[in-house]
């Protein structure tokens, strides 16, 4: 991540960030191991004005999601289907998420075991010099 610059607007530093592409992004915002795909382009997500923290694999359904709540004045019972749907997205990526951590967890206390049993008692003492 590099900053380019930044500019004031109404007593509020907006700082524009230039994020290269990483491990853990593709040029599409995919996370890598996700079984959902990308469909939004980044040019739909500015253009429908997607928060940033917004912009993941379920981005494709939150933009006509608000187009609906600002249509129907923010009320909660006239969209409830496209929240639904969105919501689903979220919850199943959350749940990708946690089962990959927890994957990477159980290996990581597998290698310790591993580690922990290959060393053993050594017979003789390191001294403090050694």
């Amino acid at each position: 991540i590099r900053v380019i610059g930044d500019a004031k607007r109404k007593g509020s530093i907006k700082v524009w960030v230039e994020i290269g592409r990483s491990q853990l992004f593709n040029s599409r915002m995919e996370v890598p191991g996700s079984s959902k795909k990308m469909i939004a382009t980044q040019e739909e997500m500015v253009a429908a004005k997607v928060p940033l923290g917004y912009r993941d694999q379920c981005a494709h359904l939150l933009i006509p999601l608000n187009k609906c709540r600002q249509a129907e004045f923010f009320l909660p019972w006239k969209c409830e289907d496209e929240r639904h749907v969105y919501e689903k997205c979220e919850y199943e990526l959350v749940m990708e998420r946690m089962l990959a951590m927890q994957k990477i967890r159980e290996e990581e206390a597998k290698a310790k075991q591993n580690k922990l049993q290959g060393n053993g008692v050594p017979l003789i003492p390191k001294t403090a010099n050694a």
